[in-house]
């Protein structure tokens, strides 16, 4: 492997200094070779030795030759020894270096390095943080898993913690943080032990001064309140959330209309009980009564978001002068420049106590408008075009025709801009303005303008011939295909800045990291030629040297390998390395990955890579219990492990019991199956279910594998699944039997190909509030020994979210199913039939019974057609109402009471946001009721239903 000797000549003086001090301090004896050169000799021997671990150190042998530069038979020079020692220092791997002083042999010179390694830390654990979270603890430490270790960094870790803990309202927490060699491997488990201690309770929460919102209304306003109100830890005063609460008044006050209010917090203690009483003083000062006098031309509404009180406060009327001003330039650039604006005490009649009258005084004056626009001197660029550019314009549909000094600038500086756009290196842009009439319309002046927009083209530039001198890896072909002026396109000097990007990107990928390009013109005499200069500087052609990766405990080498889109040897690609980070950060193994590169900066021919990983926790164990209409109460556990055999594999096994039934699995996913995009998933599922309100139930074993490959760039996502299922549909009435087809409830052997489509532009996958989400899917299925499952089932949902306006969200589903026989088969299994009705369908229907026979039981059918509209209305303070309208439709049916007609409901409900998605409560009314069924019905949910 060869490697530049300039590197260290390259760097600045302050590193060569440094790397000096570091050597004498680490007594590498450097002066002795800077004293006893051996100029000339050639290298006999490079022996590298490994210091300070027990067992096979091969790998850190193999790992040091490959970052040392030095070569057996080159020419020795300290120059040389000192840029070894720079990049084995810059790599991060060895916290010690040591290089005795040469050896004379027959041969020539022999060097010695002693390399001391870096211990990894391999684990951190956090013990005793709860309440605060693990995360909360790890974002304050600058170590993380992986990481080289260090017992001068690990000592500054405990004040850091400590701070953490007194911000959260600990009186005085101890920490303890401490490592424990793996002698196995050398690294360490980092242990960081908290005591948290005493902190001070929230006792009581009052409010003074308030006269016109009472004390409960104010204190839903703050956070300590409400902690006051709560048990145990909760009730935790920190100082952060006492000045947000001084705050949220302010801001609540003022958004009342109380500008000059003034709120100030106190706080008692009493050392010895530990607990805090908390006061807030508010001085209200006079609320607001703003007016408007003399607008014709804005609504007083329109004029009101000018104003600037209720952010700011108004101390010293600084808000109000503000106002004034935002609402003068809103005049002017609407064509009103005599416009006069001031506030004045207001005019009521009756003086009302704590009351600030006032009255915004707008003299609109003449209103000037643009009667006509009209462009003289344009030749080469066709007039509507430049109309395009400019806002200033007579009145018209889309066009309220004020006059404006300011806009019209913008104007010229854009048809200039495109002009240049063009070629017209030279062109000048002119403005006229003439009174063309004046009138009165009601009790507006209008004074009618002709602007006069004046161009002088000049000559268009095209490109004569293109250079570029010091290009040699690329052609002059090649290189005029990655760039946009080419001879004879128009001179568009904006874009040589866009070529030199261009021909830079295009000759690093080539290998050439350094490479500089600057770009010139040259005009010919009238300006009608330019001729282009890209002066090229490549610098030093750069290969990828030895990939070493550090910190994957657990995660095999091969699997970072399959990630990495560059390998030894090859020409260094900053692109490609970038993509290989965004692999690495995508792999559910890892936590964070850092790339660095090893004598980029010293332009050295061969770089190195270093990759840094932090793994994840690997085990993860999950429990829940809850409860809904669709389930009743419910309880799952997963039991899972992120980083399966070190392959980036995800285990996962989960058993959920509920009064409907069990279901239990085992899943392997593969993120990128066989180095590709695509993940894949294989599962193995067992499950007893008896669905509410219907008949029968199932009791089935399947094993699927599912492969899907995203495509961001699209926002889609493409699936295809393969399931074998043994199934078993069985009765829960024996006095419905004579309704079912008795080949219904034989064993069966069901094999199904499922392709799908998923195309998402929502904003949120737990609380979308804009964008799309539609899916396309199919199951194809094929009975195996009968053709009751000889089917196709299509199946089509389309979700659209919107915000007309906060805190308003307006949600809109539509879904479509239908299920074809093919074959000699005419029946489907009831197993396999659509049913509507309940919390994740039609609101206000129980469990699956939009539909259902004489003895009340659930009726399904081929075809369903499902749409919903729904409004949600933030309330504030994680609360949200909501109001929906769901109808729904079930065809070719059998055994069903009533027409195959629409059925609908109406509802509201209350939800409450948790970061993982809302708890909802919600009611839905039938609108069509039939005889003997409720009126409506209660749901309770967990997440949003759509």
């Amino acid at each position: 492997m060869e490697k530049s000797n300039t590197a260290w000549n390259s760097g600045s003086l302050t590193v060569k200094l440094l790397v000096v001090l570091m050597l004498i301090l680490s007594g590498t004896g450097l002066a002795q070779i800077s004293a006893r050169p051996v100029p000339g000799e050639t290298l006999a021997e490079i022996d590298i030795r490994i210091i300070g671990l027990k067992g096979d150190t091969g790998m850190w042998e193999s790992t040091a030759r490959d970052l040392i530069p030095l070569k057996k038979g080159e020419s020795y020079a300290v120059q040389t020894v000192l840029d070894t020692i720079a990049i084995l220092s810059e790599s991060r791997l060895f916290k010690k270096i040591e290089v005795p002083d040469p050896r004379t042999t027959p041969g020539g010179v022999a060097l010695v390095f002693l390399l001391t390694p870096f211990s990894r830390i391999k684990d951190i654990r956090v013990t005793g943080a709860f309440p605060v979270f693990r995360k909360e603890v790890m974002n304050v430490m600058t170590v993380y898993n992986g990481d080289a270790f260090s017992e001068e960094v690990l000592a500054s870790q405990k004040p850091r913690i400590e701070k953490l803990f007194k911000k959260q309202g600990y009186l005085d927490p101890k920490v303890s943080v401490s490592a424990q060699r793996d002698e196995k491997d050398g690294n360490y488990i980092v242990r960081v032990s908290i005591e948290k201690g005493d902190f001070y309770r929230i006792n009581a929460v009052m409010i003074q001064g308030n006269e016109a919102f009472s004390d409960y209304r104010l204190k839903l306003r703050t956070n300590t309140w409400k902690s006051a109100i709560l048990f145990g830890s909760a009730k935790r005063f920190t100082e952060k959330k006492f000045r947000e609460d001084v705050k949220n008044l302010l801001r609540f006050y003022r958004q009342k209309g109380f500008y000059d209010v003034k709120v100030t917090g106190q706080t008692q203690k009493n050392d010895a009980a530990k607990i805090i009483a908390i006061r807030f003083d508010i001085d209200e000062g006079p609320l607001y009564k703003i007016g408007f006098e003399g607008n014709h031309r804005f609504w007083d509404s329109t004029l009101k978001k000018e104003m600037t009180l209720a952010k700011e406060g108004n101390k010293g009327n600084v808000a109000l002068r503000k106002s004034t001003r935002n609402i003068q330039k809103k005049y002017t650039l609407a064509g009103y420049r005599d416009a006069k604006i001031k506030s004045a005490p207001g005019q009521s009649k009756k003086k009302k106590k704590n009351i600030r009258d006032v009255t915004v005084l707008i003299d609109e004056g003449h209103h000037y408008l643009v009667s006509n626009v009209i462009i003289k001197g344009n030749h080469g660029i066709d007039e509507k075009k430049i109309r395009k550019q400019i806002l200033t314009r007579p009145s018209g549909i889309l066009a309220e025709g004020g006059y404006a000094l300011k806009i019209l600038e913008a104007d010229i500086n854009a048809i200039r801009t495109l002009y240049l756009k063009e070629g017209y290196t030279l062109a000048r842009v002119e403005k006229n303005i003439h009174m063309d009439a004046s009138l009165s319309r009601k009790d507006k002046q209008i004074k009618l303008l002709d602007v006069e927009i004046v161009i002088d083209e000049g000559v268009q530039s095209r490109i004569g011939k293109v250079f570029f001198p010091g290009l040699s890896v690329l052609e002059t072909e090649a290189a005029l295909e990655t760039i946009a002026l080419t001879p004879g396109k128009i001179y568009r000097g904006y874009m040589v800045k866009s070529d030199e990007i261009a021909l830079k990107k295009q000759i690093s990928e080539m290998g050439y990291p350094n490479i500089q390009v600057k770009g010139s013109a040259v005009f010919n005499a009238d300006r009608s030629v330019v001729d282009l200069s890209y002066e090229v500087n490549e610098g030093q052609f750069v290969t990828v040297g030895q990939i070493f990766y550090t910190g994957n405990f657990r995660t095999k080498d091969t699997i970072l390998n399959d990630a990495m889109t560059v390998s030894t040897g090859e020409p260094l690609s900053l692109t490609r390395l970038l993509e290989s980070q965004r692999n690495m950060n995508d792999m559910n193994a890892l936590d964070s990955v850092r790339f660095r590169t090893l004598g980029l900066k010293e332009k050295a021919r061969e770089v190195d890579l270093v990759i840094e990983v932090e793994e994840k926790k690997p085990y993860f164990f999950e429990i829940g219990t809850g409860y809904d209409t669709e389930r009743h109460f419910y309880a799952n556990t997963t039991l899972g492990d992120h980083n399966f055999l070190g392959k980036n594999l995800n285990l996962e096994t989960s058993v959920e019991l509920s009064q409907i039934g069990i279901e239990g699995s085992v899943s392997l996913t593969e993120p990128r199956f066989f180095s590709t995009r695509i993940s894949s998933t294989t599962k193995f599922t067992a499950e007893k279910r008896e669905e509410f309100n219907k008949d029968f139930g199932i009791h089935s074993y399947s094993f699927s594998q599912n492969f899907s490959r995203p495509f961001p760039d699209w926002n889609l996502t493409a699936d295809l699944a393969f399931k074998y299922e043994f199934r078993e549909q069985y009765l829960t009435e024996e006095a419905a039997s004579f309704l079912a087809d008795p080949e219904w409830y034989d064993p069966r052997n069901i094999f199904v190909t499922s392709p799908s489509v998923i195309y998402r532009t929502t904003d949120s996958f737990v609380r979308p509030r804009k964008g799309v989400f539609s899916s396309v899917s199919a199951d194809i299925s094929k009975g195996m020994d009968n053709t009751l499952d000889d089917y196709i089932k299509y199946r089509l949902d389309i979700r659209y979210y919107t915000t007309p306006f906060d805190p308003l969200t307006m949600a809109l589903r539509a879904r479509y199913g239908s299920i074809h026989p093919y074959g000699e088969n005419q029946t489907v299994p009831e197993d396999q039939l659509f049913f509507l009705g309940g919390t994740a369908t039609v609101r206000g229907f129980e469990e699956n019974r939009l539909l259902f026979n004489e003895t009340g039981d659930a009726v399904g059918g081929r075809q369903a057609i499902l749409g919903s509209i729904e409004a949600r209305y933030d309330l504030g303070m994680n609360v949200e109402v909501t109001a929906f309208y769901d109808i729904g439709q079930l065809q070719k049916t059998s055994g069903g009471i009533g027409p195959e007609d629409f059925r609908s409901s109406v509802g509201i409900g209350l939800r409450y946001l948790t970061p993982i998605g809302p708890i909802g409560l919600l009611y839905g009314w039938k609108l069509d009721p039939m005889n003997g069924e409720s009126q409506g019905n209660l749901h309770f949910s967990m997440g949003y239903t759509f």
